[in-house]
């Protein structure tokens, strides 16, 4: 074998090194990287949710504080009809009322979660470590919340004893959203709510044995986007 073909043989040695070496990195690599993602995207999913919901839950509250920024009287979504005794017999909702509040609160949560949708938010990949050192460290992990669906309304009512003889009777409007949350890796959908004290009363006298409630249709109560 001549001095070329050996310095030939040696180099052609060398590359398949470097080659098999390369191969393995990579490959070493690859594996870390998946072991990574399949313990990290559960940590991460979960961080990014508790974001989320509680920004979605802020813009919920504040589209319930702009449909009740005129402010609601009770006689204006409550009737109370009394008996021949001067007794308070029965409670009826005011429908129509209660539909304008519910159209307005969806139609503003719709708007302000569209809002939210094109802010960009981020968590740190530090913090899916779950050590408090390197919580604020690491590169952001990019999150997108995207309201799908429709927003529902709905409107809650509580009877609470109020001293000697007297029932305070409050009235909540309440709005749930879904929303998807969009990570690098994968999506997740999940649902927030926040609601709201309408009105509320003192009842004297013993609590009514009837109450018409507020009822609407499916139709109604869901603003699709």
């Amino acid at each position: 074998m001549t001095a070329d073909q050996i310095k030939k043989y040696s180099a052609l040695v060398r590359r398949r090194r470097i080659f098999r070496r390369a191969a393995m990195l990579l490959t070493m690599g690859t594996v870390l990287f998946l072991l990574a993602d399949r313990n990290f995207k559960p940590l991460v999913f979960s961080l990014a949710e508790a974001r989320s919901a509680a920004m979605a839950s802020q813009v919920l509250q504040g589209a319930l504080a702009e449909a009740l920024e005129d402010g609601v009287a009770y006689d204006q979504l409550m009737t109370v009809r009394m008996d021949e005794r001067g007794q308070v017999a029965l409670l009826s909702a005011n429908t129509m009322r209660m539909n304008e509040l519910a159209d307005k609160a969806g139609k503003a949560a719709l708007r302000r979660l569209n809002n939210m949708s094109s802010e960009r938010v981020s968590v740190p990949l530090g913090a899916a470590l779950g050590i408090t050192l390197f919580a604020g460290s690491g590169p952001g992990v990019p999150v997108s919340i995207v309201p799908i669906g429709s927003i529902a309304t709905d409107f809650a009512t509580e009877f609470e004893a109020c001293g000697i003889n007297q029932t305070r009777h409050k009235v909540y409007l309440k709005v749930t959203a879904s929303i998807r949350i969009v990570i690098p890796t994968g999506a997740k959908t999940t649902q927030v709510s926040a609601n709201m004290l309408v009105a509320e009363s003192i009842i004297v006298g013993a609590v009514p044995e009837g109450f018409v409630g507020y009822n609407l249709s499916g139709e109604e109560l869901n603003l699709v986007q």
